[in-house]
């Protein structure tokens, strides 16, 4: 049997409950967060932040794969490109960005800001996978037309042994997980 990489016992979080789980190499457990709460309370996307936050002080191997926001004002003078996110921000060496711009369908070259949102994180989860074999990630704000490339991306991770949990919006849970 393949070695635990993270267990959570059943829990409740702001009137949501999330059942136990044990992730094990190569698995994917996806979460489904409601947009509301038992009393009307907004959850959605800020409770998948809390929830990977607790995760991720469960376990600190378990590396967040966060949409990235610019940090500095020198960011907005010099605009980042994929190659300086994945060099600089990521710790990636080149051949390996190279691997993945290739992967994910972009240009070295091109800048970050200019990508469209399901190829950022395309390559966030990329890099982060590069960096641990067991990441969060959360699938809000990937328009319709790029989930499946992104759960492409993921799933290709997945069937190399790596693992993760992902997030998402509760209203679009399937009967059955692909």
């Amino acid at each position: 049997m393949d070695s635990i990489i993270f267990h959570s016992k059943e829990f409740e979080m702001r009137g949501a409950r999330v059942p136990e789980f044990k992730l094990q190499a190569g698995n994917l457990i996806r979460i489904y967060v409601p947009n509301f709460g038992n009393e009307h309370l907004p959850l959605g996307y800020d409770l998948a932040i809390e929830l990977a936050k607790r995760f991720q002080d469960q376990n600190t191997d378990i590396l967040w794969a966060k949409n990235y926001r610019k940090s500095s004002l020198y960011e907005f003078i010099i605009p980042l490109t994929v190659k300086s996110y994945l060099l600089n921000k990521m710790k990636i060496d080149l051949a390996t960005a190279n691997r993945i711009v290739s992967e994910v369908g972009v240009k070295l070259s091109d800048r970050f800001e200019r990508l469209d949102f399901t190829n950022q994180k395309a390559l966030i989860v990329k890099a982060n996978f590069e960096k641990s074999n067991s990441i969060l990630l959360d699938y809000y704000r990937v328009e319709a037309m790029g989930i499946e490339f992104l759960e492409s991306v993921v799933n290709s991770e997945i069937e190399k042994g790596k693992a993760a949990i992902a997030f998402d919006r509760l209203e679009y849970v399937v009967e059955h997980e692909p």
